[in-house]
């Protein structure tokens, strides 16, 4: 088992690719990317106008950085412990969280200016996340 460790880690960034390894007698699958791949996937999710796209997908994510999708898609599970969509869905509740509180904006333009498509599902969304709608967490961060 050591011996296997320490073929994954000698192998330079550049040749790693994704293995199955067994460990404890279970299979665990390990994504790896290259750091120049890590930094093109943080750039364009620093990207607003590609982030607040209300019809971007996963797999047009991954095309955009030449990954499979399945793969792209294991690792945001790996990396930050949920789905493409929901860490997507993240940012934008951030964002919408920030304008709700700094600007006079309509509740329903910050939805689709953030990158819902619709009114409810931003609605669920920002409940989920904060507990209370978007205009219950505007009145009570303005009191």
């Amino acid at each position: 088992m050591n011996n296997l460790n320490q073929q994954l880690e000698s192998k330079s960034e550049k040749d790693v690719v994704e293995k199955e390894v067994l460990m404890n007698g279970k299979k665990n699958s390990k994504v790896y990317l290259t750091p120049q791949k890590i930094d093109e996937i943080n750039q364009l999710l620093q990207t607003p106008e590609f982030i607040y796209d209300q019809k971007i997908k996963l797999e047009q994510f991954a095309q955009r950085v030449a990954v499979n999708s399945t793969y792209l898609n294991r690792y945001f599970n790996q990396e930050y412990g949920c789905s493409f969509l929901q860490y997507l869905t993240s940012l934008r509740i951030e964002q919408a969280e920030m304008l709700l509180r700094n600007s006079n904006a309509e509740i329903e333009d910050i939805c689709y200016n953030t990158g819902f498509n619709s009114p409810s599902a931003f609605h669920k969304a920002f409940k989920n996340r904060y507990g209370y709608s978007p205009s219950e967490w505007r009145r009570r961060c303005l009191t």
